[in-house]
Formats: structure tokens, sequence, C-alpha cells
């Protein structure tokens, strides 16, 4: 959106990558050639050893496609294929349970100008689901993304103001015990855009969460993260990358109650010897079989004078070979003295077809 791009270009003026400042001209061509490939020999070499693996295995194939309709006050009215892509998870037995998945998730979004490779990873499995390690292009356990992507949904992502990154290159440790579950990633930094030198930069990120009762209504969690990261303006990999050394944590909770579930994270970062918080909920509420009310909302201050809000509400209605989801959002941004808000209005065909073989 214009005020995003608005902010993004005020605060970021020299960490863009296409201006050369981080000095990727000067890598070894070699690795220049590698990288827009590398990965996706990665990601195909997955899926080629999943399709032609012992069929006593369990085969869950995930297929999805995004439309969307958007009238705003500063871009007018637009449409676009947003996203289309889906995933493979092929899953392993022995006599004790499931012990090896390989997992591959890729994306083709805004009217089919970008690629993205999401994941691509292979895990083992510990007894009990005690431990788990992953190594490839792995999910960073972080928040409300542990359970749950707003990739999909109608309106903004919380994760584009704070640049939080979605996947990198490394390896992840997992698990769960009694209401206890964690998470543990060592990566390159990188995310989503390749690499650009070995081992990188390196980040450090970790979930600790908890579930009491045993109903299981009321999650609770404390993230943390540090080191570089190459973050991007809409948090998961599109978009111009910037270089930051940050230090950040996260509180996040989810809530199912009765025909609602309600979600809510918090937490603040450190770049640039400046801290800058952020506060985000959502709200969905089935008040009829076929009809849920959605709300969400969102404030990031990047310093004293610089504040930045969000407001969502509309509905999702599931039909037989789609759900349409529809709403408004408004979006203020303050910067000193200046200050820009916009209108939106958005309608969103979405599809999933889930295989399992």
């Amino acid at each position: 959106m214009k005020t995003a791009r608005w902010w993004v270009s005020q605060n970021n003026p020299d960490r863009n990558l296409a201006s050369g400042a981080l000095g990727t001209q000067d890598l070894d061509p070699l690795i220049q050639r590698w990288r827009p490939t590398g990965l996706i020999w990665i990601g195909l070499t997955l899926l080629a050893f999943a399709l032609v693996s012992p069929a006593s295995a369990s085969l869950f194939v995930a297929l999805e496609g995004d439309a969307r309709g958007t009238y705003s006050e500063s871009g007018g009215a637009d449409a676009e294929v947003a996203s289309v892509g889906g995933s493979l998870r092929k899953v392993f037995a022995d006599r004790y349970g499931d012990r090896l998945i390989l997992y591959v998730q890729a994306e083709s979004a805004a009217d089919f100008s970008e690629a993205w490779l999401h994941q691509a990873y292979a895990e083992w499995k510990g007894p009990m689901g005690l431990w788990n390690v992953a190594a490839g292009r792995v999910p960073l356990p972080w928040g409300l993304r542990t359970a749950w992507s707003p990739d999909r949904l109608p309106y903004s992502s919380p994760y584009e103001w704070t640049r939080t990154p979605e996947s990198d290159n490394g390896v992840l440790l997992r698990g769960t015990a009694d209401m206890w579950d964690y998470g543990l990633a060592l990566t390159q930094g990188y995310g989503m855009k390749g690499t650009r030198d070995f081992p990188g930069p390196g980040n450090l990120t970790g979930r600790l969460g908890i579930t009491p009762g045993v109903e299981g209504d009321f999650t609770f969690g404390l993230s943390f993260a540090t080191g570089t990261a190459y973050t991007h303006g809409d948090g998961h990999g599109m978009g111009e990358a910037m270089e930051e050394e940050r230090t950040a944590a996260a509180l996040d909770c989810t809530w199912n109650a009765g025909r609602g579930t309600y979600r809510f994270e918090g937490g603040a970062r450190r770049d640039e010897e400046r801290w800058h918080g952020t506060l985000f909920g959502a709200a969905d509420y089935a008040l009829l079989p076929k009809l849920t009310l959605q709300a969400a909302g969102q404030l990031y201050e990047h310093a004293a004078s610089h504040i930045f809000g969000r407001v969502y509400g509309g509905v999702s209605i599931p039909l037989p070979w789609f759900t349409i989801r529809g709403g408004y959002e408004y979006e203020r941004a303050e910067r000193e003295k200046e200050e820009h808000a916009d209108h939106r209005f958005v309608v969103q065909l979405y599809r999933l077809l889930s295989i399992v073989r």
C-alpha cells in the first residue's frame, strides 16, 4: 500500500539492496549465478524424492489460489492474482510412528511476476515429539506464526511493518513436552532472498509456548530473536531486502472461546540503537454456519513521532467451490508533522484443495 511504501522509503533510504550499498555486486560470479536457482533445485529434489518414494509412506498435497480486487484512495481500483501455490508433505513412519518428513512450500505471486520458495526441508522426528530436527529452508519459530499465517487473509500482515522474516536457511529444533512447546532456529539471516555468502551473518530465533488445561483452548508464547537479518517490507520475502542487526522479543496468545477465535501479539525490536513497539489483534467469530465476522487491528511505533496503525472489518463466506472474503481497512501514518491516511476496500476469492494419498 502507498502509506507503507512511503514509510519504508522515509525510514530506510540507505539500506536498499538495489543501491549496491551491501556490496552484492562484489560477490563471486559463481555464487551470483547459483543464488536464484540453488534453492529451487533443492526444492525440486525433495519433491522428486517424495513422489517416487515407497507407497507405504503418506503424501499430503495442498494447492491454493488467491485472487483479489481492491479499491483505495491512494491507488484506485486494482485486481490481481495475488497467489497461486501449494505445499507437499511426505511422511515416512516406522513401528513407533512418524519418523521422517519432507516438506516443500512454494508460490507464484503478484500476477505471476514473482516466485518464492517459502520452505524446503527434511525433518527427523524424535520419540513422542519431544524433539524434532529440521534442516533446509525452515520456518522461524516466532509468535502467532507457529500455528497461524496472515498471508492468505484480506487484511494487511502484522509483520509488514516489523519486517519479521517468515523462513530462513538453517537448522530448526522444536518439540513438545506435556503442556510446553518450544522452537529454536539457527539460520543464515538471508530470509527468502537466497544465499549471498556462506555461512552468512547469522540469526537466532526461538519461542517457548504453553497450553495450560486439558481443553487446549488457550495458548501463550514468548519469542525472541537476535542477530542480523535481511528483511523485507512485507515480512515474508517480497519487496526490497534491508540488512538489520536486531534484537527482538514478543508475547503472543490465542484463545478459542465458543464460536470465536481471538489472537494477540505484542512486542518490541531494537535496531540502530532504537526500540520499536508493535501491537496486533485479530478476531474471527462464526455468527452463522456459513458466515464468519473478521476484525483486525495493529499499531506500530517506529519512534516517538513515527506511529502507524491499521483497522480492518469484514466477513468470510465459505461457498462450495471457494471462500469469499471482503471488508474495509483504514490505514493511518504519522511521521513528525506529516500525516497520511488511506481507505481500502477488498474482495477476495480463495480456494484450497487438499489431497491425501
